[in-house]
């Protein structure tokens, strides 16, 4: 059976294009795969997929098609049959991922949260500037959850205990692999030392062990958690990581963040509110979609 053959026997079964490395899973499992001479004399299968997807989505009639999410890395590529029609391939933006994450971090956490414009830091047009803005931030007001009595008494821990609040750091990127891993997670770190809990989220990554080792790696370093997004049904997103509870929220840096971005700025002011109103208005927050 040719190489070609059982790609296209793959594609034609799928509801949606295939990245490489999910055509590669697929073939591994299908039962034709000891009759597929091609893959059987390589040492490495799947550069012999890579090749024939790329031999074939070339020329006058191509048969596969490429659906490139980012054109510069060829893992984001999706593949498809010319031949066959397909559902709109969604695609979105990391601002797009926002509501999303919002939803889930409410319900799963609590939480209320806030998109912070990196616009509006004074330091935008200095390179660091991304790297000390987080994309998200948010705060579960543990004080509300108390009768008044303990709230009169807590409130006097004052913003940085988390018997009254608990602040969270949100760095969101629409895609996590080999490529982007560092810079994408040192980010996070950057963005998310001032909280008490901080996390990378992203709507796709790669799922083999040998990644998850590294990023829990990473976890054990530097406690950043990691929360993959279902854009379909939030309720159903995954904390593949729990991040690392930070005791003491950093108000060195939250002075500088205050100081250097209005909202941020904006944001701690709420907080402070809702510790002496001991109520939370939503029209400080970003809106939870139903």
């Amino acid at each position: 059976m040719k190489l070609i053959d059982l790609i296209i026997d793959i594609l034609n079964k799928s509801e949606v294009p295939l990245q490489q490395k999910e055509i590669f899973e697929q073939v591994k499992r299908h039962p034709n795969y000891k009759l597929c001479d091609e893959l059987l004399r390589v040492k490495v299968p799947i550069s012999a997929i890579a090749r024939t997807l790329s031999k074939y989505s070339v020329g006058t009639n191509p048969i596969v098609g490429i659906h490139s999410e980012s054109k510069d890395k060829v893992s984001f590529k999706r593949f498809f049959l010319k031949s066959k029609s397909y559902n709109e391939i969604q695609t979105l933006s990391e601002i797009e991922l926002h509501p999303y994450l919002v939803k889930f971090a409410h319900d799963r956490f609590g939480v209320f949260c806030k998109t912070i414009n990196a616009l509006k830091a004074t330091n935008i047009k200095n390179k660091i500037g991304k790297w000390t803005n987080p994309d998200i931030v948010g705060i579960n007001p543990v004080i509300l959850g108390l009768n008044k009595l303990f709230q009169n008494e807590i409130q006097k821990l004052g913003l940085f205990s988390t018997k009254v609040v608990e602040f969270y750091s949100f760095e969101l990127k629409v895609k996590l692999d080999k490529s982007n891993i560092t810079e994408a997670y040192f980010q996070a770190v950057s963005n998310s030392t001032w909280a008490n809990y901080g996390y990378l989220v992203v709507e796709d990554f790669e799922s083999d062990n040998v990644f998850l080792d590294n990023l829990s790696r990473l976890n054990n370093a530097y406690g950043i958690g990691l929360i993959k997004l279902n854009i379909s049904n939030p309720a159903k997103s995954e904390i593949i990581i729990s991040a690392r509870f930070n005791e003491t929220a950093d108000i060195n840096f939250m002075n500088f963040l205050s100081t250097s971005n209005k909202d941020f700025h904006d944001f701690v002011e709420t907080a402070i509110e809702i510790i002496d109103k001991k109520k939370i208005d939503s029209i400080y927050f970003d809106k939870i979609m139903k």
